[in-house]
């Protein structure tokens, strides 16, 4: 018997192997009509590069825990008390200024960054504050997370 013989049988099998092993001609997405769900551009924009942070959790309106009259702890949570905050939905009131709401970012139930356009004594400019409430919602503690920093301020609430 000749060896063409032995090999024929093995043949077919011999080819579905090589087939399986080359990349096929759809491979680069070159043969996909631009636009298509499968496109190159449509994998690159899906993929996120391992430097990208994930989309931040927003709010139309402050969280309820966080409204309310809150002041500093030696505070009289009286109108002209200059440490005093009046947390609405959608604004926050200081001592000589207000700020009208722009975004919410909820880090948590307990944690969120405002945003604010605020105006007072004739001036404008955008500022942001984080607000990290305490276990028992009755200590909520102001701190900066733009340029203009300040240190941490613990408040107490006042509409207990």
């Amino acid at each position: 018997m000749n060896h063409a013989a032995l090999l024929r049988p093995l043949l077919p099998v011999l080819f579905l192997t090589m087939a399986a092993c080359s990349p096929g001609p759809d491979a680069s997405g070159a043969d996909e009509p631009a636009g298509a769900a499968g496109s190159g551009e449509a994998k690159a924009s899906a993929q996120t590069s391992p430097t990208s942070s994930p989309t931040p959790v927003t709010a139309e309106e402050i969280p309820s825990a966080f409204l309310g009259v809150w002041d500093h702890d030696k505070g009289s949570c009286d109108v002209p008390s200059d440490m005093r905050l009046e947390i609405a939905p959608k604004s926050i009131r200081f001592y000589e200024s207000r700020g009208e709401v722009t975004r919410i970012e909820v880090d948590s139930a307990d944690s969120i960054v405002v945003s604010l356009a605020m105006e007072g004594e004739g001036e404008k400019w955008q500022m942001a504050r984080k607000l990290d409430l305490s276990d028992d919602g009755n200590t909520l503690t102001e701190s900066s997370v733009d340029e203009d920093r300040i240190d941490p301020i613990k408040l107490m609430r006042c509409d207990n």
